[in-house]
């Protein structure tokens, strides 16, 4: 028989959001996970099959989680010193929360990454969140502060998820030196996609700690790798008191660093995937009824207002996945595109056609 406290806490947790995974791939054209699925198969295919010919699963991976670090320094020249890797920037989040998040508070903006609401949640962490500026999707500044300075952790998704924006660099070092008491935690899981990246400034502010990932630009979402990027003695600790021993497991790690070896490839890819975003976002400019924001992401955030529906409707009968976000904050009907190969990016404008000529 359970206990009454158990069934109690059990009780509670059955309340929380879940994290709501995005479709299978059967038959589906899959838009909604902002999953790489420019990058060529074949060429995965065949970093995958190299790895595994190097590859001793018998042994701990130790070796392979230092060439990992090697290579994972060479690509964002910088010590290695800074960094710390993990089962996805996820499982980051969660250890961080856990540990250096207790009897503390958060700000965030809304809306933001909504894994880590839910890890907050989850923890029992209060949250404070702070509209974004629905016009252009910036930061209000002054609020955000007001705030930011009475929490302990601030969290900001930039490029954000879901609305694709990179915010404003100088406002982003304004929080992090100004808020020189606080831990900022900057996720930049999108980042390869946007402008400018705050890695650079971990050795200057011992507060910041930057969020990055394998799973985006270089398209290993099955991978699992995500990486902190901080001051030495945070990341440090992390890797030495914070972190399980062995957090990836071998092969996943000999894929990661023969992928960092190969960079200029994706690279390449995240320039045509950049190319093909901005042109998603200036067709959806154009048609009637929706309203697009302009994206420093691999995806489109829009509007549909009264076409929500009929866009569900069609996108379904077409088998086409987007990420459906419904009303929230000031916005209403949203959906989260991701930019695919150029074929579905085509696919998904001719759907959209369709409503539009239906509906006009």
């Amino acid at each position: 028989m359970t206990s009454e406290w158990l069934s109690k806490r059990l009780l509670e947790l059955s309340k929380l959001d879940a994290y709501v995974k995005p479709a299978t791939r059967d038959r589906v054209i899959k838009m909604d996970a902002n999953e790489n699925l420019a990058l060529s198969p074949q060429f995965l295919n065949d970093i995958v099959s190299k790895a595994v010919s190097m590859t001793d699963l018998r042994y701990y991976p130790a070796e392979e989680l230092e060439k990992f670090h090697d290579e994972l320094s060479r690509y964002l020249n910088m010590n290695k010193k800074h960094i710390a890797v993990s089962n996805g920037s996820d499982q980051i989040i969660e250890s961080l929360l856990s540990t250096l998040g207790k009897r503390g508070n958060v700000t965030i903006v809304e809306p933001t990454f909504s894994y880590f609401i839910n890890r907050c949640k989850l923890h029992d962490i209060p949250i404070e969140s702070v509209p974004l500026n629905e016009i252009d999707n910036s930061i209000p500044l002054s609020r955000f502060m007001n705030s930011a300075k009475k929490s302990n952790i601030v969290y900001i998704c930039s490029p954000n998820n879901p609305t694709g924006n990179q915010f404003d660099k100088e406002t982003m070092l304004d929080i992090v030196e100004t808020l020189n008491d606080k831990l900022i935690i900057v996720d930049e899981a999108y980042v390869e996609f946007g402008n400018y990246s705050l890695s650079q400034f971990v050795a200057k502010y011992d507060n910041l700690i930057v969020l990055r990932t394998m799973s985006k630009a270089f398209g290993l979402a099955g991978a699992r790798i995500g990486y902190l990027i901080s001051h030495e003695n945070l990341a440090e600790i992390f890797r030495t008191h914070i972190q399980s021993p062995y957090p990836i497991n071998s092969l996943s790690l000999s894929v990661a660093t023969s992928a960092l070896s190969s960079s200029q490839y994706f690279l390449e890819i995240v320039q045509l995937i950049r190319q093909q975003r901005d042109n998603l976002f200036l067709i959806l400019r154009k048609m009637q009824g929706i309203k697009p924001f302009r994206s420093d992401a691999n995806f489109v955030f829009f509007e549909s207002f009264d076409l929500y529906d009929s866009i569900q409707e069609e996108l379904s009968h077409e088998l086409i996945s987007i990420k459906a976000l419904g009303d929230f904050c000031e916005y209403r009907g949203c959906f989260r595109v991701t930019v695919g190969t150029e074929e579905m990016n085509d696919k998904f404008i001719d759907s959209m056609r369709k409503i539009m000529s239906k509906d006009g």
